[in-house]
């Protein structure tokens, strides 16, 4: 799992019938996020978070998009980017992750791009998320009930089929568009 280093202020997100999101209370935030998997088997990944210096961030997802928005059955297209306080003409095209787990395919990749709402600048944030774990035959065996007392773990040995992992980034610039008012 490798994201961006820095996040980049965006001014929204475009829809792909038409519309967008723009929100001028509180800064958009975009960071790209690629995960690798050089094994031969699928690997699962889940409860992805983004953690902020305030708390864990919100991020977009199709699930987000709904009737009590008015958004039913939009999907996004691309980022708005913001320069100078002021909308682009240029637009950044956007993978938004479907939930916050799924699988990276064997032998392949996949690009996320997690979009969420930043109030201030930060170093200290994180991408955090869940791996599923392979069996191994070894493991399987020292924690079945019919294995050998001796060679069982020891009492409060902690065995998990998964594994977190988390990456940090930095939030260097927030900003927000200018109201004409």
């Amino acid at each position: 799992m490798e994201p961006d280093k820095v996040s980049k202020s965006v001014a929204g997100i475009l829809l792909d019938d038409g519309r967008s999101i723009i929100n001028r209370e509180h800064s958009m935030q975009h960071i790209a996020m690629w995960m690798i998997n050089p094994s031969a088997n699928d690997i699962s990944y889940f409860d992805l978070r983004v953690v902020l210096d305030t708390g864990e961030a919100d991020y977009y997802t199709p699930i987000k998009f709904s009737h009590s928005n008015n958004l039913k059955g939009a999907n996004a297209e691309a980022l708005i980017p913001i320069e100078d306080g002021a909308i682009s003409n240029g637009l950044i095209a956007v993978s938004l992750p479907k939930a916050n787990y799924g699988t990276v395919p064997a032998h392949g990749f996949v690009q996320l791009d997690l979009v969420f709402h930043a109030d201030q600048p930060s170093k200290n944030e994180m991408i955090v998320m869940k791996l599923a774990q392979s069996h191994n035959l070894w493991s399987h065996i020292r924690h079945s009930r019919r294995a050998p007392k001796w060679l069982r773990p020891k009492m409060g040995y902690p065995f998990s089929e998964t594994k977190e992992v988390a990456a940090s980034f930095q939030v260097k610039a927030v900003e927000k568009l200018e109201n004409p008012e």
